[in-house]
């Protein structure tokens, strides 16, 4: 187990997914110092991070370095969200021509393995190399789906989705989110709330979201725990698409002022979050 990262080590399991995706997410805030705190090993003496994340089909390396300078160079082809999203589709398994066609339409001219991303936040440069494995996904099998995405990216709803999602709720893209999620089958149907629901497995949970637009005229009672923000959203889903353990979820909860007992989580509960003229709700059930 690699727990010599101050927060692997404090939360007791090894470095996975997670934790890139927490990094690229703290780079895009320029939150340096936490970036740092959570993963800079003791007896560091330069302020330089490497974390190695094997996947099913990709070896995933992400190094975060400080300069003494703002370094500008021609190699900074990419920003921390866009490298988030690719980690999170390598780390998702999708199709390697889907992830090449995804980087390709940002105008980044990349080769076919190692995909590398680089960019630079003041005087910290972060590169993102991904390795793919043979045989790669040759004998993957073409997922069609009820949903656009599903149907033009041949693959099933998985953690990117839910994290896509959140994003867009968080950006108040509501529209975007019925254009990629609503069901292809039927048209988009003439009602004054429109609802979106979704199923999908994230680690050991079996997740059911409902995502709809409300009336803003009506009083509207939020049941325990109460209304949870989009980041802790984010983070409760990501824990669970990499099993770590229940506490940890519960922590995520518990640090924003709600809570969720450790038997909830590790059987059966619901978060919801409401904000302005829509509501999203996810069904969590541990099927083990």
């Amino acid at each position: 187990m690699d727990n010599t990262f101050p927060l692997c080590h404090q939360e007791q399991r090894p470095l996975d997914g997670f934790d890139m995706i927490k990094a690229l997410g703290l780079i895009k805030e320029y939150n340096l110092h936490e970036i740092w705190r959570c993963y800079l090993k003791k007896g560091a003496t330069k302020q330089r991070i490497s974390m190695y994340v094997e996947a099913e089909n990709y070896f995933l390396e992400l190094h975060l370095q400080r300069m003494d300078r703002i370094i500008l160079s021609e190699k900074f082809n990419a920003n921390p969200f866009f490298m988030q999203q690719v980690v999170q589709r390598a780390i998702a398994s999708h199709p390697h021509a889907l992830i090449l066609e995804k980087i390709r339409n940002q105008g980044i001219d990349t080769g076919d393995s190692p995909i590398a991303l680089s960019c630079s936040m003041g005087d910290t440069i972060v590169d993102l190399l991904i390795n793919k494995i043979e045989p790669g996904e040759k004998n993957r099998k073409k997922v069609y789906g009820a949903t656009p995405v599903e149907r033009e990216e041949q693959r099933a709803l998985d953690i990117y989705d839910i994290s896509s999602i959140l994003y867009l709720c968080q950006q108040d893209l509501t529209e975007s989110i019925f254009q990629r999620y609503g069901d292809a089958e039927q048209k988009r149907p003439a009602l004054p709330r429109p609802t979106i629901e979704l199923e999908t497995v994230l680690g050991d949970y079996n997740i059911n979201l409902s995502f709809q637009c409300i009336s803003t005229k009506e009083n509207r009672v939020i049941k325990p725990p109460g209304n949870v923000s989009t980041h802790a959203l984010h983070q409760v889903v990501q824990r669970m698409n990499f099993r770590h353990p229940d506490v940890l979820i519960a922590k995520e909860l518990k640090a924003i002022g709600l809570w969720v007992s450790i038997e909830q989580i590790s059987s059966k509960f619901t978060l919801t979050r409401v904000m302005n003229n829509t509501c999203l709700r996810m069904e969590f059930e541990k099927s083990r």
